[in-house]
């Protein structure tokens, strides 16, 4: 999967040249991929599978559950809207605009 840009060195000069066969739609797949881990990993830390079933289970209060369910939606919200930035970046198809195409794509992070 090519997904980052690569460089070489000339040994003889030591000049350094940057080589960008990325492919767009890997770029795309990658970078949802690392915003939905990412927000799975945020909702297992805010709520736990044993907290999330305790509440599904009903024994936690419904401010425990409420709490819950907030900020699970708030951590959702977010992700929809990265994922939808993501998505918002068009590669026309032309070759000249492919690097600008993925690094507009992974400019698209969480923080």
């Amino acid at each position: 999967m090519t997904i980052f840009k690569d460089t070489i060195t000339d040994e003889a000069t030591g000049a350094v040249y940057e080589i960008d066969n990325r492919v767009f739609s890997m770029c795309v797949e990658h970078q949802l991929n690392a915003i939905r881990e990412h927000a799975k990993e945020l909702i297992l830390a805010a709520a736990p599978e044993y907290k999330q079933r305790n509440a599904a289970l009903g024994l936690l209060s419904q401010q425990e559950i409420d709490d819950i369910k907030t900020e699970i939606q708030n951590i959702r919200t977010i992700s929809n809207q990265k994922e939808g930035e993501i998505l918002a970046v068009i590669w026309d198809g032309n070759e000249s605009t492919r690097p600008a195409a993925c690094d507009a794509v992974q400019a698209v992070r969480w923080d």
